[in-house]
């Protein structure tokens, strides 16, 4: 696209964007305002949304590494901004690769369908295609080994709170390392 990738700090607990370093980073060639959730935990969505608000920037939030998780009682895609998720290797939940998007706008999410589905509309079997676009569609043998892990997904969120305690207490004791709050 031609864009250039502003890097700025993360909150010290989080490890996630921090919004007092993006506003100050935000210029008049910004044109989106990109959030890592990492590890499960959130990026400040409250400050990031006014932020977004406020300048007319709007957000993506990278959700690789948030499947499941929740930002003062939503889960990412009820935050009111596009977030896109990662079903590579490394994630919470995997299936090799592929990923999937999240729309709080319809016009956004039709768009997004043109483009994942070779520009053709939904229903289209005489290959009109409306616009430019590749097969971003995941396959339906990836759909069912994620649907299978999306069934058991919270009982690992579970296991994964019930031992962070303990884990987090045996990483304070190792001089110099301060664990993800």
């Amino acid at each position: 696209l031609g864009a250039t990738v502003i890097p700025v700090d993360v909150d010290p607990d989080t490890y996630c964007l921090d919004p007092a370093a993006v506003e100050a980073a935000l210029g008049p060639k910004t044109r989106v305002i990109m959030p890592v959730h990492m590890g499960g935990q959130f990026a400040d969505m409250d400050a990031l949304t006014k932020l977004s608000a406020d300048s007319g920037v709007p957000l993506l939030q990278d959700a690789a590494h948030a499947h499941g998780g929740q930002w003062q009682g939503k889960r990412v895609g009820e935050l009111g901004s596009v977030a896109a998720f990662s079903f590579q290797n490394g994630k919470l939940m995997t299936a090799g690769e592929g990923g999937a998007v999240l729309f709080d706008d319809r016009e956004q999410y039709e768009e997004a369908f043109l483009r994942h589905s070779c520009g053709r509309p939904r229903g289209d079997r005489g290959y009109f295609h409306a616009t430019s676009g590749s097969n971003f569609r995941v396959t339906e043998f990836t759909a069912a080994v994620l649907r299978a892990q999306l069934a058991r997904l919270g009982e690992q969120i579970d296991l994964r709170e019930r031992r962070w305690p303990v884990l987090s207490a045996a990483l304070a004791e190792i001089p110099g390392v301060v664990p993800q709050s």
